[in-house]
């Protein structure tokens, strides 16, 4: 009786190892819809809200940019927050939208705080490069999402 109880509990403890690392193991589909849903997406379009806002107010006063800069730096510090993306096709372009929304969005706000509107000028300019990658990495990941 004591074997039979044995047996039973190791192949009980066999069929939950073996369920865990079936669970664990994901498509890469599967990964990149795990990151879309939880965060990805959301990441994605206050990033391009934000870096959009900066462009809109390109020819406003450096006050006004300066708020829509921050903005943008707020939501690349949260989107970096995120796990890196988990698709080949995408990934080089969000790692260079976030790049240069960080480094336009700090510059802008820098040279806002001083009104040099060089300098902020400038942070926008590199947010504006930032807005092609972004829009790059979007139609990767919609690509690969659509392709599942």
């Amino acid at each position: 009786m004591r074997v039979r109880i044995r047996l039973l509990t190791v192949a009980a403890t066999a069929v939950a190892a073996g369920a865990l690392l079936t669970g664990c193991s994901s498509t890469q589909a599967e990964k990149l819809e795990d990151w879309w849903s939880s965060g990805g997406e959301r990441s994605m379009k206050a990033l391009a809200d934000t870096s959009g806002r900066v462009n809109e107010v390109s020819l406003r006063t450096t006050d006004v940019q300066r708020t829509a800069c921050e903005e943008l730096v707020a939501a690349v510090a949260k989107a970096k927050k995120l796990d890196p993306v988990p698709s080949d096709k995408a990934k080089d372009f969000w790692t260079e939208a976030l790049t240069a929304f960080e480094h336009g969005g700090d510059e802008c706000v820098t040279g806002a705080g001083k009104n040099d509107e060089l300098q902020t000028g400038a942070g926008i300019r590199e947010v504006q490069k930032g807005l092609s990658r972004l829009a790059s990495a979007m139609a990767m990941i919609k690509s690969d999402l659509e392709s599942k």
